[in-house]
């Protein structure tokens, strides 16, 4: 038989329909699995507890972009959730989008296809409409620095705050290399002791 153009068109047309036919025939749909049972190549929905996050943050504490985050379900596996580009853009606004922030302790719902790097578990996300937060549980205050100067402040390659204007200590700390903070409970949330001499004064 001998090959031309109008033969290749009617080939390729059936092989697309016969195509498309066999995928509507065979939509797959993600399997409810629990983490300790899945394998490479899995397609999966999961729910679970964010036990972890890894963030990128600026120099006034705001998230500014995902490095993974860590899950965990009651069979005791561990899972890690990455994004990249623009979906990692999605998943960053996603996660900033709750007051307070989605964070350690909430649940949430991913799905996706397990692959395995160096022995770990992950679902690299394609759209972030395969992530949601199913139950928000930890209600802890995000904290944030001040852009602006405030009477308590700290150095940067400190853990201690000032809030005497007259402090010694605190006045030696050059402006840009100072850090603001809304209120001492903030400092001290942020792990942060106040100076001893504006303690005493």
């Amino acid at each position: 038989m001998k090959i031309n153009d109008k033969t290749i068109m009617i080939i390729s047309f059936i092989c697309v329909v016969l195509g498309t036919g066999i995928l509507y025939m065979y939509n797959i749909e993600p399997e409810n699995k629990d983490i300790a049972k899945i394998k490479e190549g899995d397609f999966v929905v999961i729910d679970g507890i964010i036990q972890s996050m890894g963030v990128y943050k600026d120099e006034y504490n705001h998230i500014q972009k995902i490095k993974y985050i860590k899950i965990r379900d009651n069979t005791g596996g561990d899972l890690r959730i990455v994004a990249f580009d623009d979906v990692n853009n999605d998943l960053t606004n996603y996660i900033k989008s709750t007051t307070p922030t989605i964070k350690e302790g909430d649940k949430i719902e991913v799905i996706g296809t397990i692959s395995v790097y160096n022995g770990i578990y992950a679902i690299v996300l394609k759209d972030i409409g395969d992530f949601k937060l199913i139950k928000k549980e930890n209600y802890e205050k995000d904290i944030y620095l001040s852009p602006n100067p405030t009477n308590i402040w700290a150095s940067k390659s400190s853990k201690l705050y000032h809030i005497n204007p007259n402090c010694p200590y605190g006045k030696k700390i050059k402006d840009g290399n100072r850090k603001y903070f809304y209120c001492e409970q903030d400092a001290i949330d942020l792990g942060y002791n106040i100076c001893k001499w504006c303690s005493k004064n």
